[in-house]
C-alpha cells in the first residue's frame, strides 16, 4: 500500500485527524486533544518504509500507524487517538477520500473532453464521411455523427462519475459495525467532504459503483482512442493527432501516442473492475482477503482514469480533422 500512488499515508493521517476533530465536535474528547492529534498527523513524522514492512506483518497499515501516532503524543492525549474506530473504518474512509480527490482532479479534464466532442459534432455535422462497419466500408455518414456518439458516451460516463463522487461516504462502524453515533458520523463526514452513512463494512456496493463509474469513463475514452487510431492510419488519413509520437527505429513514422494510451488504459480497466465485483460477497461483519484486494485495485483504477482523462483532453482539443480526405473516401 505504501510507496505507491496515491498518497495513502497522507490520506490515512487526514482521516485520523478528522476523526479526532469530529470526536471533539460532539464532546467525546477535549478540543485540545483533537488539536494536538491533528498537529502530529503529518506524513513527514513517520517512517514510511518501516510502516510498509509492518503493514505486511499485520495485513493492515492502520495498526502500526496508530501505534506510531500514539507514540508521538503524551499518554493522556494518545488515549484519544483512533477511538471509536476500527482499522477498516480508517482504510475505507481513506479510500473514499483518495477517490474524491482523484475524481475532483480529473473532472475538469473530462469536462474538456465533453466540450471538445460537442464542438466536433457541431462543426462537422455536415462533413461527409464513409461509414465503416466490421472494419469494412459501409455507407455514407458524417463525421459529426461519429463525434456526437463520442460526446454521448462521454456525457453518460461523466454524469455517472459525478453522481458517484457526490455520494462517496465515510465509514465508521467500530469493530463489528455496531457503532450507533449519528452525530459523530455526520461531523466526521463534514470534516472530510464526504457523506455520512451507516456502516458498510461488508456491503461493498459503494466500491463497486465507484469502480463501474471509472470503467465507464476509461471505456468511453478508449472508444475514442480506438476510432482515432483507425482513422489516422496512413491508408485513411482522415484524423491526426497534433503532437504525434515518434518511433525509435523508423524516423519517418508518426505514432498516435495519446490514442494508444487511451486504448491501453481502457484495456486494463475491465479486469480491475471485475476484481472489485468479484469481491462483493464478503463474509459476515468483516472480510478476510476480498476487502484487502480492493485497496490497490481501486488505486490503479483511479490512476488509469486520471491518466485517460488527461490524454483525452490533449487528443480531443488538438485533433486534426482532414475533411478533404473524408470526402475523397466516399469516391
Amino acid at each position: 500500500m505504501f510507496g505507491r500512488r496515491p498518497d495513502w499515508l497522507a490520506a490515512l493521517l487526514d482521516v485520523e485527524a478528522a476523526l479526532a476533530g469530529a470526536a471533539a465536535d460532539v464532546g467525546r474528547i477535549p478540543s485540545s486533544a483533537a488539536t494536538e492529534i491533528a498537529e502530529h498527523c503529518r506524513p513527514e513524522l513517520f517512517d514510511e518504509a518501516d510502516l510498509a514492512r509492518r503493514t505486511a506483518e499485520n495485513a493492515t497499515p492502520v495498526a502500526p500507524l496508530v501505534n506510531d501516532l500514539r507514540a508521538l503524543l503524551p499518554p493522556d492525549i494518545a488515549d484519544h487517538v483512533h477511538t471509536p474506530a476500527t482499522s477498516q473504518d480508517i482504510i475505507d474512509t481513506a479510500l473514499m477520500l483518495i477517490a474524491a480527490r482523484a475524481i475532483d482532479d480529473l473532472l475538469p479534464d473530462l469536462a474538456s473532453c465533453v466540450r471538445a466532442t460537442a464542438g466536433l459534432a457541431e462543426t462537422c455535422r455536415d462533413t461527409p464521411q464513409l461509414g465503416r462497419t466490421l472494419l469494412a466500408a459501409a455507407m455514407p455518414t458524417t463525421f459529426g455523427r461519429l463525434a456526437a456518439g463520442w460526446h454521448a458516451g462521454l456525457t453518460d460516463a461523466a454524469t455517472e462519475l459525478t453522481r458517484v463522487r457526490k455520494a462517496l461516504p465515510v465509514q465508521l462502524g467500530g469493530p463489528v459495525g455496531a457503532l450507533d453515533d449519528p452525530a459523530l458520523v455526520e461531523a466526521f463526514a463534514g470534516r472530510l467532504g464526504l457523506v455520512p452513512a451507516l456502516p458498510w463494512h461488508t456491503n461493498r456496493g459503494v466500491v463497486a459503483r465507484l469502480a463501474s463509474a471509472l470503467g465507464l469513463v476509461t471505456g468511453a475514452l478508449g472508444k475514442i482512442g480506438g476510432d482515432v487510431l483507425l482513422l489516422a492510419q496512413a491508408e485513411i488519413g482522415e484524423l491526426a493527432e497534433t503532437r504525434s509520437g515518434g518511433s525509435s527505429s523508423m524516423p519517418h513514422k508518426r505514432n498516435s501516442a495519446r490514442s494508444v494510451q487511451l486504448v491501453a488504459c481502457a484495456h486494463r480497466t475491465p479486469g480491475l473492475v471485475g476484481t472489485i465485483f468479484a469481491g462483493l460477497p464478503q463474509e459476515l461483519q468483516r472480510a478476510a482477503g476480498r476487502w484487502q484486494a480492493e485497496w490497490e485495485t481501486v488505486a490503479d483504477l483511479l490512476a488509469l482514469t486520471v491518466a485517460a482523462a488527461g490524454h483525452g483532453r490533449v487528443l480531443l482539443t488538438e485533433l486534426k480533422v482532414d475533411t478533404v480526405r473524408m470526402t475523397e473516401g466516399l469516391r
